[in-house]
């Protein structure tokens, strides 16, 4: 009596799994950034704020503006008009349990 068994390597498999969970966790990441930078923007007439978008990769997630003056809004000395530093600063436990959620699922 002998015995016999079949190993299949699923590897490849499970680490696409897990960089398509990456993916969407940044992408999740990012919008609740965008949302967060233009809660906290400072509006005159909603440009600024109407240019905040965020871009997400593999294994990043961005938030900003084109807009020119943008940096000088988030620079600002004294005035405390920063947007994108707090959005991602003040919600980092926030950016956590989007990332654990997402590989947990």
């Amino acid at each position: 009596m002998g015995v016999s068994f079949h190993v299949t390597d699923n590897s490849k498999d499970a680490i696409s799994a897990m960089k398509a969970q990456v993916r969407q966790a940044m992408d999740a990441c990012g919008k609740e950034m965008e949302a967060n930078a233009k809660n906290r923007v400072h509006v005159r007439t909603g440009a600024l704020r109407g240019s905040i978008e965020y871009e997400a990769g593999d294994d990043y997630a961005a938030v900003g503006s084109d807009l020119d003056y943008a940096l000088v809004e988030e620079m600002r000395n004294g005035g405390g008009h920063d947007f994108v530093k707090p959005a991602v600063s003040e919600h980092v436990s926030d950016y956590e349990n989007i990332i654990k959620s997402a590989l947990e699922g």
